[in-house]
């Protein structure tokens, strides 16, 4: 089983026996009230954004230029309050009255908050599904491994933007929030996106529950098992394919070769006697 979705991961050929099963578990069903604090900040927004690069990224590791620009921006758009997951105390002295600092965040139920108006994001995957559940508009800012892809999904279904971290500044950050917010655009494919997965013919909690039956009660699936892999390693990579298309290769510009050297030849030899004729 994957830990993928077919309506908005890439496309790309898979055998019979996966099972994609992404979003397991992110029902909209399960959300739960916001604790106090963080309902006090969402009722008395205009807005709300929230800004997190998970558990595995520390916040507070960003660069210096990174977190000045991030204050500065978000301090230009007094009219959202911004909801940062930030493990250390470091900034508290520079806050703008509109940035509040967590070091954890219920960030599913944040996302589901009707106020709730973008997501900033590292791309994880799992953050990633969850702002597509929730229909929330992403600026993503891919760090490493599978976040420049994931990136890519957001940029691909219009429900957001990608922000690279070598052009992170005031003004970028500024202007991503302002087109994000601003465009409803990306709202509209957000929450298309979120209903589409919401009623999808077989959701994926249903999909795991009855696989997992169905393999518990037949055990090893030879049905589902490719033909790739009984074949020997000559065969599996097609060498001998290779081979025989090398040698047609080979041949072919052999007799190329003969065929112009005879010509050149017969060429060169018509006019050495035209010269000696004519001398």
């Amino acid at each position: 089983m994957a830990n993928t979705n077919d309506l908005y991961d890439m496309t790309r050929p898979l055998l019979a026996k996966v099972v994609n099963i992404g979003g397991v578990g992110m029902e909209l069903a399960d959300a739960k009230p916001l604790p106090k604090n963080f309902e006090a900040i969402m009722s008395k927004s205009d807005g709300a954004v929230l800004f997190s690069f998970g558990s595995v990224t520390a916040a507070h590791k960003m660069p210096i230029e990174w977190k000045k620009a991030l204050l500065e921006s978000f301090r230009n758009l007094p009219k959202y309050q911004f909801l940062m997951r930030y493990e250390k105390d470091d900034l508290n002295g520079s806050l703008p009255p509109n940035v509040h600092l967590f070091k954890w965040l219920p960030q599913s139920d944040l996302l589901r908050h009707p106020k709730t108006k973008a997501f900033i994001t590292h791309g994880g995957y799992n953050s990633v599904q969850e702002a597509i559940l929730t229909g929330t508009p992403l600026i993503a800012i891919p760090l490493f491994g599978d976040q420049p892809k994931n990136a890519r999904l957001i940029e691909r279904h219009g429900i957001g933007m990608i922000l690279q971290k070598g052009e992170i500044s005031v003004h970028t950050i500024t202007r991503a929030l302002a087109k994000v917010t601003g465009n409803s655009r990306f709202s509209a494919n957000a929450k298309r996106l979120s209903r589409m997965v919401d009623r999808k013919p077989v959701s994926p909690s249903h999909l795991l529950v009855k696989w997992s039956e169905f393999v518990a009660e037949f055990q090893m699936l030879e049905n589902l098992v490719p033909a790739g892999n009984k074949l020997n390693f000559f065969q599996y990579h097609s060498l001998d394919v290779i081979a025989f298309l090398i040698s047609i290769t080979a041949i072919v510009l052999f007799i190329l070769f003969k065929v112009v050297k005879f010509a050149c030849s017969r060429i060169f030899s018509y006019r050495k006697q035209k010269k000696q004729k004519a001398e």
